[in-house]
C-alpha cells in the first residue's frame, strides 16, 4: 500500500496515479479518494522511497508513442534516410 499525505492527512491505496490536475487514489478498480482540480501540488507527497502510477491509459499512450518512434526510425533506415544508432 502506498501512502499520500495531503493538508497533514494520511490517504491510503494501493495505486496512486498523478496527473496534470488530480490526484486518484485505487484498491483494485475503486477510487477510494480523489483530489481534483489542482493547481498547486504543494501540499501533496508520497512517503518517502514512494512513487506515483501511471493512469493506464497514459501508459497506453506512451507505449504507443514508443512503438510509433521504433516504426518511424525503422523505415528511416530502410528507406536510407538514417544510418542506425544516430
Amino acid at each position: 500500500m502506498k501512502n499520500l499525505i495531503a493538508y497533514g492527512e494520511v490517504f491510503e491505496a494501493e495505486k496512486i496515479v498523478k496527473s496534470d490536475t488530480s490526484i486518484i487514489g485505487y484498491i483494485g478498480n475503486s477510487e477510494v479518494f480523489a483530489f481534483r482540480g489542482i493547481s498547486d501540488f504543494s501540499q501533496f507527497q508520497l512517503d518517502k522511497g514512494q512513487k506515483w502510477d501511471i493512469d493506464e491509459i497514459e501508459r497506453m499512450r506512451l507505449d504507443q508513442a514508443q512503438a510509433n518512434a521504433e516504426l518511424f526510425e525503422m523505415m528511416l533506415m530502410l528507406t536510407g534516410g538514417m544510418s542506425p544508432n544516430v
